[in-house]
């Protein structure tokens, strides 16, 4: 699930090092875009006990107003609630080799993979890495844990990896859903350009822990456009194949197979409760981290 047999690369590798500090650099940019740095807690959307009642006092909010209890004696109560203590978090990469057969848009699923993984450790809960294919990267998962000695360790991980092999997203995610606590937060930064009936029933095993499921599907902008005029050849980077394409006169079969495919996307999260999160390549990631904030899509 995780690279295939690549070791990792040493932490005094030159080019890794100056990546991990972009990717140090591009987060705290992220999080600086909202507000200048101000940020919702992650457990502010995030599941709560039911404490107990309390008397309405003028500056209370409305909405946690009881009204079934006015309605049956007149008392105005508000509902108080316990957080959770931690929302432990877990970010799962896409390494294929398919989605850094567009560059900018591998770049800009590591530095989503690095932001997300920063707001966790800022919100000061446990975060952890799964890389899907890949190679050049620990050749197993990093579980959720807090520090900045780990963050440190992870964001190497994401600086280090590069495209390859083949991401295998329904197999993957049964694992995760194995692994993953009950209550916690699932992001996958993927383009998903799998069939959504291969993986879809194994989001099953995240319902069962009543996982939080993030799906940021990175995309570019020409790819799913089917820009251009020319003439072209497509190649898969995992399988070789190459297809010759006339763009013009394929567009309008195209859109209609891809508007397909993302309705059965949606399907597939929804089913299954989880929200998808459309990231173009080259975008500025703090609106795309301002909406996984406030838990819309």
């Amino acid at each position: 699930m995780s690279g295939a047999g690549a070791n990792p690369v040493g932490p005094w590798d030159p080019e890794v090092l100056e990546r991990v500090r972009a990717l140090h650099l591009h987060a705290r940019e992220a999080v600086w875009g909202l507000q200048h740095g101000a940020h919702r807690s992650l457990r502010a959307g995030h599941e709560v006990e039911f404490l107990d009642y309390k008397p309405y006092d003028r500056g209370d909010s409305l909405r946690d107003l009881d009204w079934r209890v006015l309605g049956r004696t007149d008392r105005l109560v508000v509902r108080r609630y316990r957080a959770e203590q931690e929302l432990a978090a877990t970010i799962v990469l896409d390494a294929s080799a398919d989605l850094g057969s567009v560059p900018a848009k591998f770049e800009i699923a590591v530095r989503l993979a690095a932001t997300l993984a920063f707001v966790v450790h800022l919100d000061g809960g446990p975060v952890g890495l799964t890389i899907l294919a890949g190679e050049a990267h620990p050749p197993a998962p990093l579980p959720p844990r807090r520090g900045r000695g780990h963050l440190a360790r992870l964001f190497l991980a994401l600086a280090a990896v590069r495209p390859a092999g083949r991401a295998e997203l329904g197999p993957a995610l049964r694992e995760v859903g194995a692994r993953a606590r009950s209550r916690s937060l699932v992001a996958v930064v993927s383009d998903f350009m799998e069939d959504p009936a291969a993986w879809g029933p194994e989001l099953a095993a995240l319902v069962r822990q009543r996982v939080d499921l993030r799906a940021f599907q990175v995309y570019d902008r020409d790819e799913l456009e089917l820009a251009g005029a020319e003439p072209v050849r497509l190649r898969s980077p995992e399988t070789d194949e190459e297809l010759p394409v006339d763009p013009v006169a394929a567009r309008p079969a195209f859109l209609e197979v891809r508007d397909r495919w993302l309705a059965e996307l949606d399907r597939a999260l929804s089913t299954h409760r989880g929200l998808r999160t459309p990231v173009a390549a080259g975008s500025d990631l703090a609106p795309v981290l301002a909406r996984f904030l406030a838990g819309v899509t």
